[in-house]
């Protein structure tokens, strides 16, 4: 009995025991909080005790720019439009687009068909005036007028004769040999003679006016010819055009037309454009214009495959207006052509491709810069963080002038401070230990 009595009493001490483990999971609970937040406290201290890894930048004088960025296509930098001269047919196109020409090259030649038959009606109804003039208008009798001219010969030399035994019977009346009376008969008779002779002259002309047609018959007939000649003049000069030829070396462009259609006068056919050298068009608002001076360089980016291509170039013109230009949003603006002239030392572009053009409207040199990003407010001011000794310190500084990416610092900072890039960094706070990340 004693031995049973023993084994009762071990059993329940055991069974006691377990049962606690098992019935009290709240200390247990409380034991792994209690690990988890003693890790907590040493990872924190940990964390306070390392460094703070910031980028940062270290400030030098550098040149201050201010511009804009606009959309720019690229066109070649010498191109000569070629309109149609002649309204018709294309009879015969010599070229396609990218072909290269030169100068004197035959281009297209317009159908002159109709032209011709113009200009044959108006070559016949020029004839058949003339014809009609002629026909108004008789020349007078050979023999007649052969007649006269013998009469007025035949008067002249007796006029002449006259004369000279006038100018004889003067010399003898002064030198008192002949009497009045007979100095008198030889002035009549000389003066008749002179008069003969124009009567006979007057003769002439009347033989010849009543063959003449009338002044206002031979003006209608000379305006007539006049208008029709004019007529002629302009057909002819339109068929010589229409031939074009290249009165430029260069390349082909903007040809969609083909041969058979019929083309209005004054319509472009083709565009010819130099193989040399390159330009663009831009069209910014009008306040911006007014910053752009001709001459000043800008910076073209171009996107490629491989990544983007920087060329440069300088203003050649702005426009002196403005034009209306509907914005990507549908917005109606006001904007001004800008042509860029690109470097001769730029590489080969596409022509009609787009572009960013970036124009600099304001240099100064020599100022300390630092990217916005780094400032923000600080006591009714701006203020931005820099590591002085390893430790990060707020440091109120007076900004100036600003572009899109970066601020001038006028007052607060010196060449070769070291300030930190991102402002919002966790844990960053003044006398934080901060290992510089360039």
């Amino acid at each position: 009995m004693t031995i049973e009595k023993t084994t009762l009493n071990q059993t329940p001490k055991t069974f006691k025991l377990h049962n606690f483990n098992l019935r009290n999971p709240k200390k247990r609970k409380f034991l792994i909080a209690g690990g988890l937040a003693v890790l907590i406290i040493i990872a924190v201290a940990v964390s306070k005790a390392m460094p703070l890894s910031a980028g940062v930048y270290t400030l030098q004088p550098k040149d201050f720019t201010k511009g804009f960025t606009e959309e720019g296509e690229v066109i070649a930098a010498q191109e000569w439009p070629i309109f149609n001269p002649v309204e018709g047919k294309l009879e015969s196109l010599k070229v396609q687009n990218g072909d290269k020409v030169q100068k004197g090259q035959v281009l297209f030649v317009m159908s002159t068909s109709d032209l011709n038959y113009q200009l044959e009606s108006l070559k016949a109804q020029y004839q058949s005036l003339e014809g009609q003039r002629l026909q108004n208008h008789k020349n007078p009798n050979d023999a007649q007028v052969a007649q006269q001219n013998l009469i007025i010969e035949q008067a002249e030399k007796d006029a002449q004769t006259e004369e000279l035994n006038l100018t004889r019977m003067k010399a003898l009346y002064e030198a008192g040999s002949i009497s009045a009376v007979q100095y008198e008969e030889a002035q009549t008779a000389s003066e008749k003679a002179e008069n003969f002779l124009e009567q006979q002259k007057e003769g002439l002309k009347l033989i010849n006016e009543q063959y003449q047609s009338s002044q206002g018959t031979e003006i209608y007939y000379i305006n007539q010819k006049n208008a029709l000649q004019a007529q002629i003049d302009q057909l002819e000069d339109k068929i010589s055009k229409a031939t074009v030829v290249a009165l430029q070396e260069g390349s082909v462009k903007d040809l969609s037309l083909k041969e058979g259609n019929v083309i209005p006068l004054g319509q472009q056919i083709m565009t010819i454009y130099g193989n040399k050298g390159y330009k663009l068009e831009s069209f910014v608002l009008a306040s911006d214009a007014l910053d752009i001076k001709v001459g000043s360089p800008v910076q073209v980016i171009q996107a490629t495959s491989v990544g983007n291509k920087s060329l440069t170039g300088k203003v050649e013109a702005v426009d002196p207006s403005a034009v209306e230009k509907i914005s990507p949003l549908g917005l109606k603006e006001n904007r001004v052509k800008v042509t860029i002239l690109l470097d001769d030392r730029s590489p080969a572009v596409v022509l009609g491709s787009s572009v960013d053009v970036k124009f600099t409207t304001l240099e100064v040199p020599n100022k300390l810069l630092i990217p916005k990003t780094a400032l923000f407010p600080y006591q009714q001011g701006d203020a931005v963080w820099v590591i002085q000794q390893g430790q990060a310190k707020i440091q109120p500084v007076k900004k100036g002038l600003e572009n899109d990416s970066d601020v001038i610092i006028e007052q607060g900072l010196s060449a070769g401070d070291v300030i930190i890039l991102d402002t919002n960094l966790t844990n960053l706070k003044e006398g934080k230990r901060v290992k510089a990340v360039i």
